[in-house]
Order: structure tokens, then sequence, then C-alpha cells
């Protein structure tokens, strides 16, 4: 069966930053390979290959990127995801597939795809951060959002709906987040046809914050043990632990790496050790480093001798500023957020859910606290 699919991949990615500096995050790193094109790959599986993707922050990153069968719509107002859904009516003359951009999915969507009006759910063992969905005699009866708690099901973020869902986003009212919000479009879309609960297997991540980045990309390693791109050059005196993804172009020069996705072009100094992280595209990491359950973006500089820890001295998990306020990772190993093309200079120690800003200078034998 032949259908359109809908991508939305227009937020900014706020609590994301600064990983989401420079990039929407629906085009961040996953193994070496943008989000998006992993949403593609599934979408193509299940044979829809006409996809309109609906883009507004950093756009153009977007669609410099895509080539294909594809059709950009622009979220002029980014103001929700019944807003972003709205950006591409034009596009909608049929029941269509719907997709966050923001989700990392390997589990199969058959039962989505095959079932007209339905909505994907996933179970958790915690729905406080997700909001718990409600089941009546296998339809959606009510999506509490952000609210609930303890095991049950939660929205995948996944939708097969008919044209009509065009009418009830055209009646949302803002939500208490200021934003028009699509659960309220799809509640009330359900109230008038009834939206049937396909449960998914296998694994889904909703990419909202920072651990959660580190945990796909740990998962799709594991998957895969080792992944190796072109021109790698490795020095005889390195030790690499799988599971890692080495991208193309990328140089270790006697140093260790484990557990962790290297970027292209990357180039890691000798006796510098690199763990649990990922390193995006052309970062240099000088010798004598170590680097713990961080993130470095792209182009990013680390002078010799530096630490970025994960682990605080008084044992507590680690905290990160999110959008002002200071948010519980519930992590006994988060280690710093280093925006790109940001230096460090040397013997510079970076503290445990430190967040350093994209294109700033630490300068040497700094102390970075989070």
């Amino acid at each position: 069966m032949s259908m359109k699919a809908v991508v939305l991949a227009a937020g900014r990615g706020v609590r994301l930053r600064p990983l989401t500096d420079s990039m929407p995050k629906a085009m961040l790193p996953i193994c070496n390979k943008p989000l998006l094109d992993h949403i593609m790959d599934l979408l193509r599986r299940h044979g829809i290959d006409e996809v309109a993707v609906v883009v507004g922050y950093k756009e153009d990153v977007v669609r410099n990127h895509l080539k294909g069968n594809v059709t950009f719509f622009r979220d002029e107002k980014i103001c929700g995801t019944a807003s972003a859904l709205y950006a591409a009516k034009d596009f909608i003359d049929e029941d269509f597939l719907l997709v966050y951009g923001d989700l990392f999915i390997d589990a199969s969507l058959e039962g989505v795809v095959e079932t007209e009006n339905s909505m994907a759910v996933y179970r958790v063992k915690d729905v406080s951060r997700y909001g718990k969905v409600i089941v009546k005699n296998g339809l959606l009866a009510r999506i509490m959002e952000k609210s609930g708690s303890g095991e049950g099901l939660i929205n995948a973020g996944i939708y097969h709906l008919d044209p009509e869902i065009l009418d009830f986003v055209e009646k949302t009212q803002r939500s208490e987040r200021g934003e028009y919000e699509l659960t309220d479009s799809i509640t009330m879309l359900s109230e008038k046809k009834g939206i049937k609960i396909i449960e998914i297997d296998g694994y889904w991540n909703d990419i909202g914050y920072p651990w959660d980045y580190l945990d796909v990309n740990e998962y799709l390693l594991e998957k895969h043990g080792m992944i190796v791109g072109e021109d790698v050059e490795v020095w005889c005196t390195s030790v690499v632990r799988k599971p890692v993804a080495l991208g193309d172009g990328c140089v270790l020069r006697g140093c260790v790496v484990e557990a962790s996705v290297i970027g292209r072009g990357c180039i890691i100094g000798e006796f510098s050790s690199v763990r649990n992280s990922v390193l995006m595209d052309s970062t240099r990491i000088s010798p004598s480093c170590t680097i713990s359950h961080s993130v470095v973006s792209d182009n990013c500089y680390i002078g010799p001798g530096s630490v970025l820890k994960s682990t605080p001295l008084d044992g507590s998990t680690v905290r990160m500023r999110i959008k002002g306020g200071m948010v519980d990772s519930k992590r006994e190993n988060m280690g710093p957020l280093i925006g790109s093309g940001a230096r460090i200079g040397a013997c510079t120690v970076i503290m445990p859910g430190a967040k350093i800003s994209s294109g700033s200078t630490v300068r040497e034998a700094s102390v970075v606290s989070a």
C-alpha cells in the first residue's frame, strides 16, 4: 500500500542546547548519521517514499541535506505540533502517516500503517515525563499531557490520520504552554471518529534531553558493535574497544576509544581516552585528554591534558541546567556538553553536567562547573 508521510522537524530543541545551536535536533547525528535519515529509512522500509518534511529552525541545514522525493513546508510560527502539521496542509489530500522528527524508532510500524485513524503508543516504566494515554475498548479515551505516574502507555508520536484532522487543527486553541498542541486536535478527532490505539514493540526514544541523545547512540552502538567508515587511520598503539563507530577520515593516534562515536575527520591525540561519548565531525582532541559520558560538537578543539568529567565528587546524580533551571539527569555519570566550534584551553577541567557555549573559548587551566 502506497501512502504519504509528514515528518515534523521544525522545532528548536532548546533542552538540547548547545548541541542544537548549529542544527535542528532532527539533524543530530546518531552513530554519524542524522536522526532524520534514520526516520526516512524507517519510512522507506514500510513502503513510504512520498514524504513532506516541515522545517523551521535552521531549515537550511535540513534542506541542504535531504535529497530525493521530499517536499518541504515551512512552519512560520514554530509554535507547537499542531502548527507544524498545519504548515503541510497543501500536501495532505489523503490519509497519511505523521511522525515527530525527534524520535529514534527501531520497531515495526506495520500496525499503524495498516490502520486508518490510529495512534502508536509505547509502554514505559514511568509515564510521568511523557503523559499517560488512557485507552478504552481499544480506542483513545484521553491523553494526559505530562501527568500520571508508574508504568503505562505513552504517546509514541506516530499517527495514521485522514485529512479531516486539519479541520480540528484549525479549531485548536493555545495550551497553557502557549503552544498549539496536536494532542488537542487528535482528541477532538477521536471524539468524532475514534482513534485506534496500536502498541509498538522494539526500541523507541524521544530525544528530549542530552542524556536521551547519549542513550540512542549507545543503543545503536550495541546493536551494530563496530561501524568503521572509509579512510580511517588507527595507530598500532591505539586501543579500540567495541562497540564503537568511527567516521570517515578520523585518526586515532595512540589513544583509547571505548563505547563511543567518533565523527568524520576527528583526530584524537596520544594518551587520550574517550569513553561512552560522542564526538561530532572535525573535532580535535589533543594528547593526554580524558573524556567520559560527554558530547563534543563539531569543529571543537580540546587542549592537551584537559578532562571532561562525568562523575560528581559527592557521588550524587548529575544535574544540568536546562531552560534556566537545574534538571536532575538521574544518572551517576553524565559529562559536559561542548557546543560547536568551542575551544578548550590546555589542562582545563570541565565538571559533570557543565555546558560550554558554541564558539566560546575556555582559558587554559580553568575549572568549569555546571
